[in-house]
């Protein structure tokens, strides 16, 4: 009779400060690393996504874009596409390479607060939060619905 393999243990968090960047951004809205950790993106008030390698603590592209702060990004599998989104009520779909925007998504009824790619990266989701609506003789609400449009990027 075979007894069960043990598990593994569990990794650890970082116990030191390796490094602070000052990214020049106001506040930073966000911070996401890419698939494999190699790269992250900083979200900004001052309406810019900026590319960095953590590790060496060197900014590698400014994105400009958005007209109002950056609230989140994401980054596709392969590391040649970002999605971010922000304020302004839009999503944008950047490439990396070029630092250009590919397409701008619009819609949303307020800022748009989170946003990410599937696997794939074929299809973008996006999420507000919007008051919800009552009568003009009944106080406003104090909950919100949610909203998550789906963007697929293979339709136009």
């Amino acid at each position: 009779m075979a007894f069960p393999q043990p598990r593994p243990a569990r990794p650890e968090l970082p116990r030191k400060h390796v490094r602070t960047m000052e990214c020049g951004q106001g506040a930073v809205r966000a911070v996401r690393f890419n698939a494999d950790g190699n790269y992250c993106l900083t979200c900004g008030s001052d309406k810019t996504l900026k590319l960095w390698n953590p590790h060496k603590g060197t900014a590698l592209r400014s994105y400009q874009g958005h007209g109002y702060e950056v609230l989140d990004a994401a980054g596709s599998f392969d590391n040649s596409q970002i999605c971010s989104c922000g304020s302004d009520k839009t999503v944008v779909l950047w490439d990396v390479a070029s630092g250009q925007v590919v397409r701008k998504y619009r819609g949303h009824a307020g800022k748009v607060n989170c946003v990410q790619f599937n696997e794939e990266a074929t299809i973008i989701v996006s999420g507000e939060e919007r008051p919800l609506l009552s009568p003009p003789s009944r106080p406003p609400p104090h909950r919100a619905q949610s909203c998550v449009p789906r963007y697929d990027m293979e339709r136009r």
